[in-house]
C-alpha cells in the first residue's frame, strides 16, 4: 500500500471518529438540556400546586376571618377594641386570611419541596432532611400553641391591669392587637426551633456541649428576665412561661451531647482506619 493510500485511510478513519465523537457530544448536550427542561417543568408544576393550595386556603380563611378575629379577641376580654380608619377592619381580615392561608399551606409546601429535592439526596441525607422538616414543623406548632394557650392569656391580663387607678380606659386598635398576637405566636414558634438550631450548629462545629453547659446560668437568667418582663409579678405566671423554655434548652443540650459524642466517635474511627 502506498503512503498516499495510507494517509487517506488514516484521515478517513479519523474523520469517522470525530464524527461519532461529535454525535456523542451532541447527544449528551441534548440530554442535559432535556434534563434541565424537565427539572424546570417539575419545579413549575410543584410551584403551581403550592400557589393553588395557598390561594384556596386563603379564600377559606377569608370566609372565616370574622370567626378567627373573634377567637383572637376573646383572649383580650379586658380590652375595648376599635378601628380608627375605614379600611382597617377589612385589611385586618385580609391579613388574618393570608396568615391562615400560609399556615394551612405549609405542610403541602414542605411536601412539594421535599419531593423536588429528594432525587438529589442520598438515603442518609433523605432521612436527616425528613427528620429536620417534621421536627421543625412540630416544634413551631408547639411553640405557637404554647403562646396561645399559656403565654398570651397571662400577658394580656397583665397589660390590661397596669392602670390601677381606673382613670385610663384600655382601648386598643384591632390592627395593633392582631399584629401583637401574630408577633407573639410567630416569636414563640421560632423560639421552639431551638433544638433544630442547636443540632445544625453542632453538626457544623460551631456549638459543643461544654459551651452550652458553661453558659447555662446565663441562659436561665435571660429566660427568667424575659418571663418577668412579659408576665405579672407572681411566681406562678413566671414559672408557667419560663419553665417550658428552660426545659427546651435542656433538651437542646442533650441533643448537642449526643451529636457531639457521635461526631467524636466518627472522627476516631476515621483516624484508626
Amino acid at each position: 500500500m502506498s503512503e498516499k493510500s495510507t494517509e487517506k485511510a488514516v484521515t478517513r478513519h479519523s474523520g469517522k471518529k470525530l464524527k461519532v465523537f461529535g454525535k456523542l457530544l451532541h447527544k449528551k448536550a441534548r440530554d442535559g438540556k432535556m434534563s434541565m427542561v424537565s427539572h424546570l417543568d417539575e419545579f413549575r408544576k410543584r410551584l403551581t400546586v403550592c400557589i393553588v393550595c395557598f390561594v384556596a386556603a386563603l379564600v377559606v380563611c377569608f370566609m372565616k376571618a370574622d370567626w378567627l378575629v373573634t377567637e383572637l379577641m376573646a383572649l383580650g376580654k379586658n380590652f375595648q377594641f376599635v378601628y380608627i380608619s375605614p379600611t382597617e377592619l377589612i385589611m385586618c381580615y385580609v391579613r388574618i386570611a393570608m396568615i391562615g392561608g400560609v399556615v394551612i399551606a405549609v405542610p403541602v409546601i414542605i411536601y412539594e419541596i421535599w419531593r423536588f429535592i429528594q432525587p438529589g439526596l442520598t438515603k442518609s441525607e433523605q432521612k436527616a432532611t425528613l427528620i429536620v422538616l417534621a421536627l421543625g414543623l412540630l416544634l413551631f406548632c408547639l411553640g405557637a400553641v404554647f403562646s396561645f394557650k399559656i403565654v398570651l392569656p397571662i400577658v394580656l391580663v397583665f397589660f390590661a391591669g397596669l392602670d390601677t387607678s381606673g382613670t385610663i380606659q384600655a382601648m386598643v386598635s384591632i390592627e395593633n392587637y392582631i399584629s401583637f398576637m401574630v408577633t407573639m405566636l410567630v416569636t414563640f414558634g421560632v423560639v421552639f426551633e431551638l433544638p433544630i438550631v442547636t443540632v445544625l450548629l453542632t453538626k457544623v462545629g460551631i456549638l459543643n456541649p461544654r459551651f452550652l453547659s458553661k453558659n447555662r446560668k446565663y441562659v436561665l437568667l435571660i429566660i427568667l428576665t424575659v418571663a418577668a418582663f412579659i408576665t405579672p409579678p407572681d411566681v406562678t405566671s413566671q414559672v408557667l412561661v419560663a419553665g417550658p423554655m428552660y426545659v427546651l434548652f435542656e433538651f437542646s443540650l442533650v441533643l448537642c451531647r449526643i451529636l457531639f459524642k457521635k461526631k467524636l466517635e466518627s472522627e476516631a474511627s476515621e483516624e484508626m482506619a
